[in-house]
C-alpha cells in the first residue's frame, strides 16, 4: 500500500501518546500494566507541597501537557505509577517556582511559548476532527487502485527434484488427474519425492506474491491457470520444480477495516491542512528584505 502522504503539515497527527493509553482506557502497555485507584474526582488533593495542595485536576493537566493528549487523566492510570507522577510534578514545580521562572521574562522563551501554543492547538484542533465512517469508506472506494491495491497473490504446491528426467516422470503421473484427485495426488508425490522443505505438506507453500520466488518460478506460475500443473520441469538454481496452481488473486485490496485508523488520519490531516491554507492565504506578508 502506498503511503498516505500529506506535505506541509508538520506532524499534526504524529501525536504523543501517554503509554498505556489510548482513548481513556488501558492497553497492554509491559511498563503501565495495572488497576487504577477508585474514588479519584478532580477535586481529590493528591499531596501537599510547601502546603499547596496538589488536586486530580491539576495532576491532570501537567500529564495532558507533557504528552500533549487530552484523553489522559490519572483516574485511569495504574495506581502503582501515582506517586511518580506526583513527584515528576512536585519537582518540575519546585524548579520553576525557585529556578526557572525568570527565563519566562525572556524573548526566547515568549516565542517558545507562542510555539508551543500553536503546537498544543493542532493538536487540539486534530483530535476535534470527526470523520464519519461514510467519508472514510468513500475515500477507501475512491482510491483503491491507488492506494489499496496488494500485490497479486498465488496459491500453489511444488515437488523440487534434483533430476529432470524424474521429474518428468512425476509429471506423468500426474497427467490427466484434475481437481481433488490431482491435489491428493500432487501431495503424495512430494511427500515421496521432493527435496524441498515443504515436501512434508505435500508441497503446500500458501498464497504467495510470485515476485518473492526466483524468477524461473514466477514465470512458470504467472502461466498457469488455477487447477494446472507445469508439463514441463520448471529449472532453477535449485533444481527441477514441478509446480500446481491452486488458486489466484489478481484483483487483490487491502480489507477496508485494516486500513480505516490510516484513513481517518489522512482526512484529518486533510481537513486540518485545509484550515491552515485558509490562514496563510488570509496572511499578508510584505517583504522588506534588504537587497545586497
Amino acid at each position: 500500500m502506498k503511503k498516505l502522504v500529506l506535505a506541509g503539515l508538520i506532524g499534526v497527527s504524529a501525536l504523543f501518546a501517554f503509554p498505556g493509553m489510548m482513548g481513556g482506557s488501558m492497553q497492554g502497555n509491559a511498563g503501565m500494566i495495572g488497576k487504577p485507584l477508585p474514588g479519584l474526582k478532580d477535586n481529590t488533593v493528591l499531596a501537599e507541597v510547601n502546603g499547596k495542595k496538589i488536586t486530580v485536576a491539576e495532576l491532570n493537566a501537567y500529564l495532558q501537557g507533557i504528552t500533549g493528549d487530552n484523553r489522559i487523566r490519572v483516574q485511569d492510570l495504574p495506581a502503582q505509577h501515582l506517586k511518580k507522577f506526583i513527584q515528576d510534578y512536585t519537582t518540575t514545580l519546585e524548579l520553576y517556582n525557585k529556578k526557572a521562572k525568570e527565563i519566562t521574562k525572556t524573548p526566547q522563551y515568549k516565542m517558545a511559548a507562542m510555539k508551543l501554543a500553536v503546537d498544543m492547538w493542532l493538536k487540539n484542533e486534530y483530535n476535534n476532527i470527526k470523520i464519519s465512517d461514510a467519508e472514510a469508506r468513500k475515500f477507501y472506494e475512491q482510491n483503491k487502485d491507488i492506494y489499496f491495491k496488494a500485490a497479486p497473490e498465488v496459491k500453489a504446491r511444488h515437488i523440487l527434484v534434483k533430476d529432470k528426467a524424474l521429474a518428468k516422470k512425476i509429471i506423468n503421473e500426474l497427467k490427466g488427474l484434475k481437481g481433488k484427485a490431482l491435489e491428493e495426488k500432487f501431495a503424495e508425490l512430494a511427500k515421496k519425492y521432493s527435496i524441498g522443505p515443504s515436501k512434508v505438506q505435500g508441497g503446500e507453500l500458501g498464497w504467495f506474491n510470485p515476485k518473492q520466488m526466483v524468477p524461473e518460478f514466477a514465470e512458470a506460475v504467472k502461466k498457469l491457470k488455477p487447477g494446472q500443473i507445469t508439463l514441463n520441469p520448471v529449472k532453477t538454481r535449485f533444481g527441477y520444480h514441478i509446480i500446481l496452481v491452486e488458486g489466484k488473486k489478481d484483483n487483490n485490496y487491502l480489507p477496508y477495516e485494516d486500513v480505516k485508523p490510516q484513513i481517518i488520519a489522512y482526512l484529518k490531516n486533510l481537513k486540518l491542512k485545509q484550515e491552515l491554507d485558509k490562514i496563510k492565504k488570509e496572511t499578508k506578508i510584505k517583504y522588506l528584505i534588504p537587497n545586497k
